[in-house]
């Protein structure tokens, strides 16, 4: 699998981890309340997968290539990536601080939570969109076969740093998020 492939693939997890924070939403909005368990494996999910080892390698791998190879055309736009980035290690950081009075059951911590939730996953949905449809494939029309052999093995050498297996224990995370939701559907 290419470098691009492994981003995208990528996103299809975190995707599916926005869906289940979507789900829980509805069920708050509903009236009910997933459990502080849930969020705070997503809370996890988001910093160790998402942020960690997903953002790491566009933000110090595939833009700092991508970039090179436009001369400095698009540092703007990978600015905004950048800055998206930022905004939603902010808004895990706001939404675990909430989760104490979640716990306890706070109708303002509730509340809060689902506004973050909710904010988070509108800034991840679109800041996807974009990468799926502007930078990936500006990224396979501009890097060389050489660029993307060592995107792959920078790729390579950040998951065997991890322990290879980062994709597995995130995809265990979403699998249990959802299990938790379903008593409450």
């Amino acid at each position: 699998m290419n470098a691009i492939d492994i981003l995208s693939n990528e996103h299809g997890l975190i995707r599916r981890f926005l869906e289940r924070l979507d789900i829980a939403a509805e069920l708050i909005r509903q009236g009910q309340r997933p459990p502080r368990e849930f969020y705070e494996l997503a809370v996890q999910f988001a910093r160790t997968f998402a942020d960690t080892v997903h953002h790491f390698k566009e933000e110090h791998v595939l833009f700092v290539r991508l970039a090179q190879r436009q001369e400095g055309a698009i540092d703007a736009q990978v600015e905004a990536l950048r800055h998206q980035h930022e905004r939603g290690r902010r808004l895990v950081t706001q939404l675990a601080g909430h989760l104490p009075a979640y716990a306890e059951a706070s109708p303002e911590a509730v509340q809060m939570v689902l506004a973050t939730s909710n904010a988070y996953c509108d800034l991840l949905q679109d800041h996807i969109h974009r990468e799926d449809h502007e930078f990936f494939p500006l990224a396979r029309k501009v890097l060389t076969a050489d660029d993307c052999s060592a995107l792959g093995e920078e790729f390579e050498r950040d998951r065997q740093r991890r322990g290879g297996i980062a994709f597995e224990v995130a995809h265990k995370q979403v699998v249990d998020m959802g299990s938790l939701l379903t008593h409450l559907a």
